[in-house]
Protein backbone atom coordinates (compact mmCIF):
# COMPACT_ATOMS: atom_id res chain seq x y z
CA UNK A 1 0.00 0.00 0.00
CA UNK A 2 1.50 3.34 -1.03
CA UNK A 3 1.86 6.00 1.62
CA UNK A 4 0.28 9.33 0.81
CA UNK A 5 2.91 11.97 0.18
CA UNK A 6 2.90 14.82 2.62
CA UNK A 7 2.44 18.29 1.13
CA UNK A 8 5.66 20.25 0.84
CA UNK A 9 5.54 23.07 3.37
CA UNK A 10 8.85 24.58 2.29
CA UNK A 11 9.07 27.55 -0.06
CA UNK A 12 12.09 27.52 -2.36
CA UNK A 13 13.06 31.18 -2.56
CA UNK A 14 15.66 30.56 -5.27
CA UNK A 15 13.00 29.86 -7.92
CA UNK A 16 9.68 31.22 -9.17
CA UNK A 17 8.01 34.57 -8.63
CA UNK A 18 9.99 36.79 -6.27
CA UNK A 19 6.98 38.82 -5.17
CA UNK A 20 4.85 35.75 -4.51
CA UNK A 21 7.70 33.91 -2.77
CA UNK A 22 8.50 36.76 -0.39
CA UNK A 23 4.86 37.50 0.41
CA UNK A 24 3.90 33.84 0.91
CA UNK A 25 6.93 33.32 3.13
CA UNK A 26 6.37 36.58 5.05
CA UNK A 27 2.66 36.08 5.82
CA UNK A 28 3.22 33.23 8.32
CA UNK A 29 6.13 35.23 9.76
CA UNK A 30 3.80 38.19 10.25
CA UNK A 31 1.23 36.00 11.95
CA UNK A 32 3.95 34.42 14.07
CA UNK A 33 5.20 37.84 15.17
CA UNK A 34 1.61 38.76 15.93
CA UNK A 35 1.20 35.79 18.22
CA UNK A 36 4.55 36.38 19.94
CA UNK A 37 3.52 39.96 20.60
CA UNK A 38 0.18 38.62 21.82
CA UNK A 39 2.04 36.74 24.58
CA UNK A 40 3.29 39.95 26.14
CA UNK A 41 0.18 41.95 25.33
CA UNK A 42 -2.18 39.42 26.91
CA UNK A 43 -0.17 39.51 30.13
CA UNK A 44 -0.11 43.30 30.28
CA UNK A 45 -3.73 43.80 29.22
CA UNK A 46 -5.23 41.19 31.54
CA UNK A 47 -3.06 42.29 34.48
CA UNK A 48 -4.01 45.93 33.79
CA UNK A 49 -7.72 45.10 33.68
CA UNK A 50 -7.95 42.65 36.58
CA UNK A 51 -5.10 43.62 38.92
CA UNK A 52 -4.68 47.38 38.37
CA UNK A 53 -2.09 49.81 37.09
CA UNK A 54 0.66 49.07 39.66
CA UNK A 55 0.88 45.34 38.77
CA UNK A 56 0.61 46.40 35.12
CA UNK A 57 3.56 48.74 35.64
CA UNK A 58 5.48 45.90 37.31
CA UNK A 59 5.05 43.67 34.24
CA UNK A 60 5.98 46.53 31.92
CA UNK A 61 9.10 47.46 33.87
CA UNK A 62 10.65 43.99 33.45
CA UNK A 63 10.71 43.95 29.64
CA UNK A 64 13.93 45.87 28.95
CA UNK A 65 15.97 43.87 31.48
CA UNK A 66 14.77 40.47 30.28
CA UNK A 67 15.32 41.50 26.66
CA UNK A 68 18.85 42.64 27.52
CA UNK A 69 19.86 39.31 29.02
CA UNK A 70 18.20 37.12 26.40
CA UNK A 71 18.97 39.31 23.38
CA UNK A 72 22.61 38.30 23.02
CA UNK A 73 21.76 34.62 22.82
CA UNK A 74 18.76 35.13 20.54
CA UNK A 75 21.27 36.46 18.03
CA UNK A 76 22.55 32.91 17.75
CA UNK A 77 19.19 31.86 16.32
CA UNK A 78 19.66 34.41 13.54
CA UNK A 79 23.17 33.08 12.97
CA UNK A 80 21.83 29.54 12.77
CA UNK A 81 19.10 30.61 10.36
CA UNK A 82 21.57 32.31 8.01
CA UNK A 83 24.07 29.43 7.99
CA UNK A 84 21.37 26.79 7.55
CA UNK A 85 19.76 28.74 4.70
CA UNK A 86 23.17 28.99 2.97
CA UNK A 87 23.74 25.24 3.31
CA UNK A 88 20.16 24.54 2.25
CA UNK A 89 20.52 26.76 -0.82
CA UNK A 90 23.78 25.05 -1.83
CA UNK A 91 22.29 21.57 -1.09
CA UNK A 92 25.13 20.63 1.32
CA UNK A 93 23.27 17.94 3.27
CA UNK A 94 26.07 16.88 5.62
CA UNK A 95 26.84 20.42 6.72
CA UNK A 96 23.10 21.05 7.08
CA UNK A 97 22.73 18.02 9.36
CA UNK A 98 25.60 19.14 11.59
CA UNK A 99 24.33 22.74 11.71
CA UNK A 100 20.87 21.68 12.88
CA UNK A 101 22.28 19.60 15.73
CA UNK A 102 24.79 22.28 16.71
CA UNK A 103 22.05 24.92 16.74
CA UNK A 104 19.99 22.94 19.21
CA UNK A 105 23.01 22.36 21.42
CA UNK A 106 23.74 26.09 21.52
CA UNK A 107 20.09 26.82 22.32
CA UNK A 108 20.09 24.45 25.30
CA UNK A 109 23.34 25.74 26.77
CA UNK A 110 22.40 29.38 26.23
CA UNK A 111 19.02 28.91 27.88
CA UNK A 112 20.52 27.31 30.98
CA UNK A 113 23.07 30.09 31.35
CA UNK A 114 20.42 32.82 31.12
CA UNK A 115 18.12 31.02 33.56
CA UNK A 116 20.78 30.80 36.26
CA UNK A 117 22.17 34.30 35.76
CA UNK A 118 18.84 36.06 35.29
CA UNK A 119 17.07 34.44 38.24
CA UNK A 120 19.68 35.49 40.78
CA UNK A 121 20.45 38.96 39.39
CA UNK A 122 16.84 40.10 39.01
CA UNK A 123 16.69 42.19 42.23
CA UNK A 124 20.00 43.87 41.35
CA UNK A 125 18.88 44.93 37.87
CA UNK A 126 15.52 46.22 39.06
CA UNK A 127 17.12 48.28 41.83
CA UNK A 128 19.70 49.95 39.57
CA UNK A 129 16.84 50.88 37.23
CA UNK A 130 15.19 52.83 40.06
CA UNK A 131 12.09 50.65 39.94
CA UNK A 132 9.51 52.31 42.26
CA UNK A 133 9.22 50.55 45.64
CA UNK A 134 5.47 50.01 45.23
CA UNK A 135 6.01 47.72 42.21
CA UNK A 136 9.42 46.22 43.04
CA UNK A 137 8.14 42.98 44.60
CA UNK A 138 5.71 42.25 41.78
CA UNK A 139 8.36 43.05 39.17
CA UNK A 140 10.81 40.67 40.85
CA UNK A 141 8.24 37.87 40.92
CA UNK A 142 7.27 38.26 37.26
CA UNK A 143 10.84 38.54 36.05
CA UNK A 144 12.04 35.45 37.92
CA UNK A 145 9.23 33.35 36.50
CA UNK A 146 10.14 34.68 33.06
CA UNK A 147 13.75 33.54 33.42
CA UNK A 148 12.61 30.03 34.33
CA UNK A 149 11.27 29.88 30.77
CA UNK A 150 14.40 30.93 28.90
CA UNK A 151 15.37 27.36 27.92
CA UNK A 152 12.06 26.79 26.07
CA UNK A 153 12.30 30.32 24.59
CA UNK A 154 15.71 29.57 23.10
CA UNK A 155 14.67 26.08 21.99
CA UNK A 156 11.55 27.34 20.22
CA UNK A 157 13.37 30.18 18.51
CA UNK A 158 16.21 27.91 17.43
CA UNK A 159 13.80 25.30 16.07
CA UNK A 160 11.70 27.93 14.33
CA UNK A 161 14.82 29.46 12.75
CA UNK A 162 15.75 26.06 11.31
CA UNK A 163 12.33 25.64 9.72
CA UNK A 164 12.31 29.20 8.34
CA UNK A 165 15.82 28.87 6.93
CA UNK A 166 14.62 25.95 4.83
CA UNK A 167 11.55 27.83 3.59
CA UNK A 168 8.95 26.66 6.12
CA UNK A 169 7.40 29.62 7.93
CA UNK A 170 4.01 27.93 8.43
CA UNK A 171 4.77 25.41 11.15
CA UNK A 172 6.34 27.95 13.55
CA UNK A 173 3.10 29.91 13.20
CA UNK A 174 0.96 26.82 13.82
CA UNK A 175 2.92 25.98 16.96
CA UNK A 176 2.52 29.50 18.28
CA UNK A 177 -1.22 29.35 17.65
CA UNK A 178 -1.43 26.54 20.18
CA UNK A 179 0.91 28.19 22.69
CA UNK A 180 -0.84 31.58 22.40
CA UNK A 181 -4.15 29.90 23.16
CA UNK A 182 -2.56 28.27 26.22
CA UNK A 183 -1.20 31.64 27.32
CA UNK A 184 -4.47 33.56 27.01
CA UNK A 185 -6.63 30.87 28.62
CA UNK A 186 -4.25 30.53 31.57
CA UNK A 187 -4.01 34.33 31.90
CA UNK A 188 -7.78 34.54 32.23
CA UNK A 189 -7.88 31.67 34.73
CA UNK A 190 -4.86 32.57 36.87
CA UNK A 191 -5.10 36.36 36.77
CA UNK A 192 -8.78 36.99 36.11
CA UNK A 193 -10.43 34.16 38.08
CA UNK A 194 -7.86 33.11 40.71
CA UNK A 195 -6.56 36.68 41.21
CA UNK A 196 -2.89 35.58 41.13
CA UNK A 197 -1.83 38.92 39.61
CA UNK A 198 1.72 39.02 38.16
CA UNK A 199 2.57 35.50 39.34
CA UNK A 200 -0.35 34.11 37.35
CA UNK A 201 0.68 36.10 34.27
CA UNK A 202 4.23 34.78 34.54
CA UNK A 203 3.11 31.16 34.94
CA UNK A 204 0.76 31.48 31.95
CA UNK A 205 3.62 32.73 29.78
CA UNK A 206 5.94 30.00 31.04
CA UNK A 207 3.41 27.28 30.16
CA UNK A 208 2.94 28.69 26.66
CA UNK A 209 6.70 28.82 26.06
CA UNK A 210 7.13 25.20 27.09
CA UNK A 211 4.29 24.22 24.74
CA UNK A 212 5.86 25.89 21.70
CA UNK A 213 9.30 24.39 22.46
CA UNK A 214 7.88 20.86 22.68
CA UNK A 215 5.94 21.21 19.43
CA UNK A 216 8.83 22.53 17.34
CA UNK A 217 11.25 19.93 18.72
CA UNK A 218 8.86 17.05 18.05
CA UNK A 219 8.35 18.31 14.51
CA UNK A 220 12.09 18.40 13.76
CA UNK A 221 12.67 14.98 15.30
CA UNK A 222 9.93 13.35 13.22
CA UNK A 223 10.50 14.97 9.83
CA UNK A 224 11.99 12.98 6.96
CA UNK A 225 13.56 16.07 5.38
CA UNK A 226 17.25 16.93 5.12
CA UNK A 227 16.98 19.28 8.11
CA UNK A 228 15.81 16.49 10.46
CA UNK A 229 17.01 16.88 14.07
CA UNK A 230 19.07 13.84 15.08
CA UNK A 231 19.72 13.28 18.78
CA UNK A 232 23.24 12.06 18.05
CA UNK A 233 24.06 15.36 16.36
CA UNK A 234 22.98 17.58 19.30
CA UNK A 235 26.50 18.53 20.28
CA UNK A 236 29.15 21.13 19.57
CA UNK A 237 30.35 20.92 15.97
CA UNK A 238 33.27 23.35 15.95
CA UNK A 239 33.17 24.43 12.29
CA UNK A 240 29.41 24.98 12.23
CA UNK A 241 29.48 26.70 15.64
CA UNK A 242 32.19 29.05 14.36
CA UNK A 243 30.07 30.03 11.35
CA UNK A 244 26.96 30.48 13.53
CA UNK A 245 28.96 32.67 15.92
CA UNK A 246 30.30 34.80 13.05
CA UNK A 247 26.76 35.89 12.24
CA UNK A 248 25.04 35.28 15.56
CA UNK A 249 27.39 37.11 17.92
CA UNK A 250 27.33 40.46 16.05
CA UNK A 251 23.55 40.13 15.71
CA UNK A 252 23.21 39.24 19.38
CA UNK A 253 25.49 42.08 20.47
CA UNK A 254 23.39 44.43 18.36
CA UNK A 255 20.21 43.18 20.04
CA UNK A 256 21.76 43.30 23.52
CA UNK A 257 23.09 46.83 23.06
CA UNK A 258 19.69 47.98 21.86
CA UNK A 259 18.16 46.36 24.93
CA UNK A 260 20.78 48.05 27.14
CA UNK A 261 19.70 51.38 25.69
CA UNK A 262 16.10 50.49 26.53
CA UNK A 263 17.12 49.54 30.09
CA UNK A 264 18.67 52.98 30.56
CA UNK A 265 15.59 54.60 29.05
CA UNK A 266 13.37 52.53 31.33
CA UNK A 267 15.28 53.81 34.34
CA UNK A 268 14.57 57.36 33.15
CA UNK A 269 10.88 56.54 32.61
CA UNK A 270 10.66 54.92 36.05
CA UNK A 271 11.52 58.26 37.65
CA UNK A 272 8.20 59.65 36.40
CA UNK A 273 6.17 57.11 38.43
CA UNK A 274 3.72 54.23 37.81
CA UNK A 275 1.44 56.18 35.42
CA UNK A 276 4.31 56.85 33.04
CA UNK A 277 5.62 53.29 33.36
CA UNK A 278 2.20 51.80 32.60
CA UNK A 279 1.53 54.18 29.70
CA UNK A 280 4.87 53.61 27.99
CA UNK A 281 4.59 49.85 28.63
CA UNK A 282 1.24 49.83 26.80
CA UNK A 283 2.78 51.87 23.99
CA UNK A 284 5.58 49.35 23.74
CA UNK A 285 3.13 46.51 23.22
CA UNK A 286 1.32 48.48 20.52
CA UNK A 287 4.44 49.46 18.61
CA UNK A 288 5.45 45.81 18.82
CA UNK A 289 2.34 44.99 16.79
CA UNK A 290 3.06 47.80 14.35
CA UNK A 291 6.68 46.86 13.78
CA UNK A 292 6.06 43.13 13.46
CA UNK A 293 4.89 43.42 9.85
CA UNK A 294 8.10 45.20 8.91
CA UNK A 295 10.19 42.67 10.83
CA UNK A 296 8.43 39.84 8.99
CA UNK A 297 9.52 41.29 5.64
CA UNK A 298 13.05 41.83 6.99
CA UNK A 299 13.23 38.22 8.18
CA UNK A 300 11.90 37.01 4.83
CA UNK A 301 14.60 39.13 3.18
CA UNK A 302 17.27 37.47 5.33
CA UNK A 303 16.12 33.96 4.34
CA UNK A 304 15.71 35.00 0.70
CA UNK A 305 19.23 36.42 0.75
CA UNK A 306 20.72 33.33 2.43
CA UNK A 307 19.16 30.83 0.04
CA UNK A 308 20.08 32.83 -3.07
CA UNK A 309 23.60 33.52 -1.87
CA UNK A 310 23.99 29.79 -1.32
CA UNK A 311 22.70 29.17 -4.85
CA UNK A 312 24.81 32.11 -6.21
CA UNK A 313 21.80 33.75 -7.89
CA UNK A 314 22.90 37.36 -7.56
CA UNK A 315 20.60 38.90 -10.20
CA UNK A 316 17.66 37.43 -8.33
CA UNK A 317 19.03 38.95 -5.11
CA UNK A 318 19.02 42.45 -6.61
CA UNK A 319 15.44 42.11 -7.77
CA UNK A 320 14.38 40.69 -4.41
CA UNK A 321 15.85 43.71 -2.68
CA UNK A 322 13.76 46.11 -4.76
CA UNK A 323 10.57 44.12 -4.21
CA UNK A 324 11.09 43.94 -0.45
CA UNK A 325 11.70 47.68 -0.08
CA UNK A 326 8.55 48.55 -2.05
CA UNK A 327 6.44 46.20 0.09
CA UNK A 328 7.89 47.57 3.34
CA UNK A 329 7.39 51.21 2.37
CA UNK A 330 3.71 50.61 1.53
CA UNK A 331 3.04 48.77 4.78
CA UNK A 332 4.88 51.34 6.91
CA UNK A 333 2.83 54.22 5.45
CA UNK A 334 -0.42 52.56 6.54
CA UNK A 335 0.96 51.67 9.98
CA UNK A 336 2.11 55.25 10.59
CA UNK A 337 -1.43 56.54 9.99
CA UNK A 338 -2.91 53.94 12.35
CA UNK A 339 -0.42 54.73 15.12
CA UNK A 340 -0.86 58.48 14.92
CA UNK A 341 -4.63 58.83 14.63
CA UNK A 342 -5.66 55.93 16.92
CA UNK A 343 -3.04 56.42 19.64
CA UNK A 344 -5.37 57.29 22.54
CA UNK A 345 -8.00 54.55 22.03
CA UNK A 346 -5.25 51.96 21.54
CA UNK A 347 -3.59 52.86 24.86
CA UNK A 348 -6.97 52.92 26.62
CA UNK A 349 -7.50 49.25 25.72
CA UNK A 350 -4.84 48.40 28.29
CA UNK A 351 -5.85 50.83 30.99
CA UNK A 352 -8.41 53.70 30.74
CA UNK A 353 -6.75 55.84 33.41
CA UNK A 354 -6.41 59.33 31.80
CA UNK A 355 -2.82 59.83 32.99
CA UNK A 356 -1.75 56.42 31.67
CA UNK A 357 -3.41 57.14 28.31
CA UNK A 358 -1.82 60.60 28.07
CA UNK A 359 1.72 59.29 28.55
CA UNK A 360 1.27 56.34 26.20
CA UNK A 361 -0.56 58.17 23.39
CA UNK A 362 1.97 61.00 23.22
CA UNK A 363 4.84 58.51 23.02
CA UNK A 364 3.11 56.50 20.29
CA UNK A 365 2.31 59.52 18.11
CA UNK A 366 5.92 60.66 18.08
CA UNK A 367 7.25 57.15 17.47
CA UNK A 368 4.91 56.73 14.48
CA UNK A 369 6.97 59.28 12.54
CA UNK A 370 9.87 56.82 12.31
CA UNK A 371 8.08 53.63 11.32
CA UNK A 372 8.94 53.90 7.61
CA UNK A 373 12.67 54.42 8.18
CA UNK A 374 12.77 51.53 10.64
CA UNK A 375 11.20 49.19 8.08
CA UNK A 376 13.54 50.15 5.24
CA UNK A 377 16.71 49.92 7.35
CA UNK A 378 15.70 46.53 8.81
CA UNK A 379 15.09 45.14 5.33
CA UNK A 380 18.44 46.35 4.01
CA UNK A 381 20.31 44.94 7.01
CA UNK A 382 18.41 41.66 6.58
CA UNK A 383 19.76 41.26 3.04
CA UNK A 384 23.29 42.02 4.18
CA UNK A 385 23.06 39.66 7.15
CA UNK A 386 21.64 36.91 4.94
CA UNK A 387 24.89 36.92 2.97
CA UNK A 388 26.75 35.95 6.14
CA UNK A 389 28.04 39.46 6.89
CA UNK A 390 26.64 40.68 10.20
CA UNK A 391 29.46 42.90 11.49
CA UNK A 392 28.56 45.94 9.36
CA UNK A 393 24.89 46.12 10.45
CA UNK A 394 26.00 45.64 14.06
CA UNK A 395 28.43 48.59 13.97
CA UNK A 396 25.90 50.83 12.22
CA UNK A 397 23.23 50.00 14.80
CA UNK A 398 25.72 50.56 17.61
CA UNK A 399 26.42 54.06 16.32
CA UNK A 400 22.87 55.13 15.50
CA UNK A 401 20.51 53.12 17.70
CA UNK A 402 22.67 52.99 20.83
CA UNK A 403 25.32 55.71 21.01
CA UNK A 404 23.30 58.45 19.29
CA UNK A 405 20.26 57.78 21.49
CA UNK A 406 22.26 57.72 24.71
CA UNK A 407 24.23 60.87 23.91
CA UNK A 408 21.11 62.85 23.05
CA UNK A 409 19.17 61.63 26.10
CA UNK A 410 22.15 62.17 28.42
CA UNK A 411 22.45 65.83 27.45
CA UNK A 412 18.78 66.64 26.82
CA UNK A 413 17.05 65.01 29.80
CA UNK A 414 18.61 67.31 32.45
CA UNK A 415 17.50 70.31 30.39
CA UNK A 416 13.92 69.32 29.49
CA UNK A 417 13.15 66.60 32.10
CA UNK A 418 10.46 65.14 29.82
CA UNK A 419 9.66 61.68 28.50
CA UNK A 420 9.29 63.37 25.11
CA UNK A 421 13.08 63.49 24.88
CA UNK A 422 13.09 59.68 24.82
CA UNK A 423 10.21 59.35 22.36
CA UNK A 424 11.70 61.89 19.91
CA UNK A 425 15.07 60.15 19.73
CA UNK A 426 13.45 56.97 18.36
CA UNK A 427 12.40 58.32 14.92
CA UNK A 428 15.60 60.39 14.72
CA UNK A 429 17.79 57.34 15.30
CA UNK A 430 15.79 55.21 12.87
CA UNK A 431 16.37 57.77 10.12
CA UNK A 432 20.10 58.00 10.86
CA UNK A 433 20.32 54.21 10.80
CA UNK A 434 18.57 54.07 7.41
CA UNK A 435 20.93 56.61 5.80
CA UNK A 436 24.11 54.89 6.95
CA UNK A 437 22.75 51.38 6.25
CA UNK A 438 21.86 52.38 2.68
CA UNK A 439 25.37 53.77 2.13
CA UNK A 440 26.90 50.58 3.50
CA UNK A 441 24.68 48.46 1.25
CA UNK A 442 25.81 50.45 -1.78
CA UNK A 443 29.51 50.82 -1.03
CA UNK A 444 30.38 48.42 1.85
CA UNK A 445 33.07 45.74 1.74
CA UNK A 446 30.45 42.99 1.98
CA UNK A 447 29.65 43.55 -1.73
CA UNK A 448 32.74 41.64 -2.84
CA UNK A 449 30.70 38.44 -2.34
CA UNK A 450 27.53 39.99 -3.77
CA UNK A 451 29.25 40.91 -7.06
CA UNK A 452 31.07 37.63 -7.69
Amino acid sequence: MNRKRRPNRNINLTEGSIVQGIIMFAIPLLLTNFLQQLYNTADLMIVGRFAGKNPMAAVGATGPVSNLLIGLFLGLTTGASVIISLYYGSNDREALKRSVGCSYFLGLVSGLLITAFGYFTTPFFLRIMDTPPEILQDATTYMRVFFLGTVPILIYNMGASILRATGDSKRPFNFLCVSALVNIVLDLILVGYLQMSVLGAGLATLASQVTSAILVTYSLLKTDSSYKLRKSEIKLHKHEAKRIFEVGIPTGVQTALLSLTNVIFQAKINSFGPDAIAGVAAEGRIDGFLFMALQAIALAATTFSGQNFGAKKFDRLREGMKVSLIIVFGISFVLSLIAYFLASPLIAIFNPDPDVVAYGADFLKILSLGIWSFGLSETISGFIRGSGHAMGPMIISLLTICILRLVVVYFAMPIFNSIRVISIIYPVSYFANLVIMALYFKFGSWRKDFEM
